[in-house]
């Protein structure tokens, strides 16, 4: 933290982990908590901690100032568990961490285990076969820097299908997934066109489930809501990477286009994107369409190959699914209004369907995540 935040804003922050906290008493233990004392406390490396004896549950500023406020939440449902297990459970002769906490825990949706600050801002060790398939994906999307089109677009087509293998037999094999979530983007009050379609096709092509989530942005004391995505190690991060991917371009591709049509101001800037968004989205599903009548065909032509290397449909994670209920048990669909079609829309549009995802990739630490380099 460059340095305190003023008193008004730590009181702000205050007032909406009250507001939280009520949220999650209400929504997953039915009232059974009193609310206690909240404070901030000005620790380096502790997230948050429960005071039993004089009822206060504290929360790092630093942890407000500098983390996701998905992981500030996260910490203050750890906190609310162990007052859980003080107040109402009150167990017999068990750890901090026992049974009863495990229980409290599973309650309200977070994890059993106390994490420090710099742990809590450290991707997990993923698996071997997480591992591979990250690296592969790097390999190939760096292949598809080729300036050869045809070379870049079949780069791309070993990603997809890569990570398209890699997803079915992990459904087929009934193995035990580790998901996670994480934020793209920024808590806005109201989301643009273009973020609409950005979370449809990560949704629909990339093995993520997705969430317009009630949120807050700390520094600017301004509630609203921002895009969660849910999914394995892998998927996450190359649903992060396509969203940074697209949010650097669709400024590219305005000057560009603003440029060539002689325009003097911005008004048609986000009509433009929504087109880029919608015309990807058109692009990923034309290109999907026929792959799968490719498979299709595969699959009545070889009938004495194995079924396993013929039938690559993606027909959802059903533990993806539970695992994404079980975080919102609530979840309310609404209906958005579109855009206006006008030119920049249509030519918005055309451009999305020329869309490569090409940009050179960097990793970063042993965790690593995909990301757009400065060019």
């Amino acid at each position: 933290m460059t340095g305190p935040p003023a008193p008004e804003l730590r009181n702000a922050w205050l007032h909406t982990l009250v507001k939280w906290w009520k949220h999650y008493n209400h929504e997953f233990l039915r009232d059974a908590l009193r609310l206690p004392i909240i404070e901030l406390s000005d620790g380096e490396m502790t997230l948050g901690a429960w005071d039993g004896s004089h009822r206060r549950l504290m929360i790092s500023a630093r942890h407000i100032h500098e983390d996701a406020w998905t992981s500030v939440l996260d910490t203050l449902r750890h906190e609310m568990a162990h007052q859980y297990v003080d107040e109402v459970l009150k167990p017999e002769h068990e750890t901090a961490h026992g049974p009863a906490f495990a229980s409290a825990c599973e309650r309200l949706r977070c994890e059993a285990v106390a994490r420090s600050r710099s742990a809590s801002s450290n991707t997990a060790l993923a698996g071997d076969q997480e591992e591979r398939v990250i690296r592969l994906v790097r390999k190939l999307l760096s292949l598809a820097e080729s300036p050869n089109e045809n070379e870049a677009q079949a780069a791309m087509r070993k990603a997809r299908r890569l990570l398209l293998e890699y997803n079915i037999d992990l459904v087929r094999s009934d193995q035990q997934r580790q998901f996670d979530r994480r934020p793209l983007g920024d808590v806005k009050g109201r989301h643009p066109a273009w973020e609409l379609w950005v979370a449809m096709l990560l949704s629909d092509f990339f093995f993520v489930e997705v969430l317009w989530a009630h949120s807050y942005d700390a520094n600017n004391d301004r509630a609203g809501t921002v895009l969660e995505i849910y999914g394995t190690r892998t998927n996450l991060e190359m649903a992060d990477y396509v969203y940074g991917f697209l949010e650097g371009l669709l400024p590219r591709l305005w000057d560009r286009y603003r440029q060539e049509q002689g325009l003097s101001d911005n008004r048609e800037r986000m009509r433009f994107y929504a087109g880029v968004a919608q015309g990807f989205h058109e692009k990923l599903s034309a290109e999907t369409q026929a792959e799968h009548s490719i498979a299709t065909s595969n699959r009545s032509e070889a009938v004495n190959e194995d079924e396993h290397n013929t039938d690559l449909i993606w027909h959802g994670d059903q533990q993806l699914q539970q695992y994404y209920r079980y975080h919102n048990p609530r979840i309310v669909t609404r209906m958005t209004g579109g855009v206006a079609a006008t030119d920049a829309f249509h030519h918005g549009v055309a451009e999305g369907r020329r869309v490569q995802i090409h940009p050179p990739v960097e990793q970063a630490g042993l965790g690593g995540y995909l990301r757009q380099a400065d060019r």
